[in-house]
Formats: structure tokens, sequence, C-alpha cells
């Protein structure tokens, strides 16, 4: 406001001046009333009329501001209590079905620095599952409801529509369900594939206790070691603690060595089928109607008593001298 009546004042300056010049724009329009005394009267009076308007608002909104900073002094604001996250059970926890709320838990202790945090809506099987995220982020860009499928890991089915529960199934999505509960914080981790031909999301996840929920479902032998190429980033890891779970025998690896859901034992390379010997070309039928000489030594016609004889194929010594097939001909 005190800039609008500055402003008006300098605007009224001018046109002051301006009315003291003999030929300017203001003297000529005050010279062609008929009565220029009266109209320059008025245009006092109503240049004082609206200087005052001006000035009673100023200060009325100066004092509003005076007041609205004393109440903001006189009122102390509370200090922002620190969220502390808790975990939930799934037999406490009542599933929402509004959209994910904004507050961001801290993340816990051994989580990496590139996840995001989401709450676990529905566990599917042993690694599946629907989350949504917290807010929009690098992994997951709504905070929609997806679906998961966790990366480098594989447990028996329960939900296949044309196949039987697999041994352990069960088990492993029980187990799926204490790591992850329904309505908890998580913490999701892409790798280089975001998603599989079905869309769902291939995810590593950390629970709200910093839980590597992958690798501790291997480890205990809930799920088998399985790579899905190109994600590896954890495959070490995770290849080794399914190792070392097979070995001890645990979860399925005991539960289940006699089971359909047991690991393909390794089978041996085929064999090449072996080649069939060589068979030695059948030796030509002797013509009985030609004469036959060994080569070598190089015989002529001078030197054997046959004459006039079909020779043999080849005619190695050369007694058909004009090639009409007969040898040595008298």
């Amino acid at each position: 406001m005190a800039v609008v009546i500055v402003l008006f004042l300098l605007a009224s300056i001018v046109l002051g001046v301006l009315a003291l010049i003999p030929r300017s724009p203001v003297r000529k329009w005050y010279a062609a009333r008929q009565r220029p005394g009266r109209a320059a009267g008025l245009s006092i009076l109503t240049w004082v009329a609206v200087l005052l308007v001006l000035v009673g608002l100023g200060t009325a909104t100066s004092q509003q501001d005076s007041t609205n900073d004393a109440a903001e002094t006189a009122t102390p604001t509370a200090p922002a209590q620190p969220t502390t996250p808790t975990k939930t059970t799934p037999t406490k926890t009542t599933p929402s079905t509004a959209s994910p709320t904004t507050s961001v838990a801290p993340t816990p202790a051994g989580v990496p620095d590139d996840v995001q945090q989401a709450r676990v809506r529905r566990v599917v099987d042993g690694d599946t599952l629907e989350i949504a995220a917290v807010s929009a982020g690098p992994v997951l860009r709504s905070v929609a409801q997806v679906d998961v499928r966790l990366l480098e890991i594989d447990t028996p089915e329960t939900k296949h529509p044309t196949e039987p529960r697999q041994c352990y199934g069960e088990e492993a999505t029980a187990r799926l369900a204490q790591l992850a509960p329904r309505g908890s914080t998580v913490w999701v981790q892409r790798d280089k594939e975001p998603r599989d031909k079905y869309g769902r999301y291939l995810l590593y996840l950390y629970n709200d206790e910093g839980v590597f929920v992958n690798l501790k479902l291997v480890s205990e032998g809930y799920a088998r070691p399985t790579l899905y190429e190109p994600n590896d980033r954890h495959w070490q890891r995770i290849s080794a603690a399914g190792d070392k779970a097979r070995a001890a025998r645990a979860g399925l690896w005991g539960a289940c060595a006699h089971s359909d859901t047991r690991e393909q034992e390794p089978q041996p390379a085929p064999q090449p089928a072996p080649q069939p010997a060589p068979q030695p070309e059948p030796e030509p039928e002797p013509d009985h109607g030609a004469v036959s000489y060994p080569y070598p030594p190089d015989l002529d016609c001078s030197q054997i008593p046959e004459q006039d004889f079909r020779v043999q194929e080849g005619d190695p010594h050369g007694f058909d001298g004009d090639g009409d097939g007969v040898g040595c001909e008298s």
C-alpha cells in the first residue's frame, strides 16, 4: 500500500508541474473548460479525497500486519515429533484401501541408498506380493498398487492355474508374510531389467528391520536361488546362501528331497552315436574277356604271347596304341 501512495504522489507532482506550463496538455485542458477555475478546484478536492482514502487503507493494513505478527509471536510452535518405524504383524494390521500415506519412515540400517519406500498390500505366494509406493520415486513412478516378483529366487508354486500346490509352497508363503506383513513398510531396489513379460516389477525387498528378504528366504531354505538375467546385482550372495542351505538340507532341501519340486539332478551328457566302420569298396569283378598283367613292371606287346585282345580298364601298359579297346593288334 505504501508503494501505491508513493506512486500517487509522484503522479500528482507531475500533473501539477504540467499545469504550470502555459502550453502543456494539462494547461490546455483546463483552459478549454467553461469554468477553468471550478474545474481546477474540483480536481484539487478529488486529489485530496483519493489521498485520504489511500492513507486510511495503508494504516489499516499496517495494523492488521502488526496484529498477526503479535499472534504468531505469542503462540509457540510445537516441536515436530520424530517418526519411529514400528513393525506390524498380520494379526494387528488392518489394510487401508485409500491411497498410500506420504509419511516417510527413516531407512533402517543395512538398507542400500538407492531404495524407495513402499507399503505391502498383499502377499500372493512365497516370491510374489503386491505393494504401493509411499510416494513416486526412481523405482515406482506412482503410488498405484503393483505386482512384484522377488528377484534371484524361486519358491514352490501355490497359485499355478494348472498345477497342484508344490512341496513347501505354503511354508514359503507364510515365511514371506512374516518377513513382510500386510500393511508393513518395506524398501524396494531395482536392477537392470525392471519388469518381466507379465508386467510384474522385478525387485529386491528390504523390510522395516533392514532384513534383505530375498537373501533371507534362500538362506533359510524357503526358496531356491534362480538367476533372471540380466538382473544379477546380488547373485553372488544369494547363490552362495543357496549352496549353504542345500548342504545343510534346510527347508525345502530336506522336506522335498523326494517330491516333484526337488531340483533336477544333472543328467549325463548324451554320448554321440557310434559311427559305422568304413566298409571297403568292392573290388571290380574281373572281366574274363580282357587280358590283364600286373603293373609294374611295364610290358609291351613283344613281351607277351597274346594278340588282338581286349585290354583291361585303364590300359596301364599301353597295349592299345590306337585307343579302340583292342591291344597288340596283328
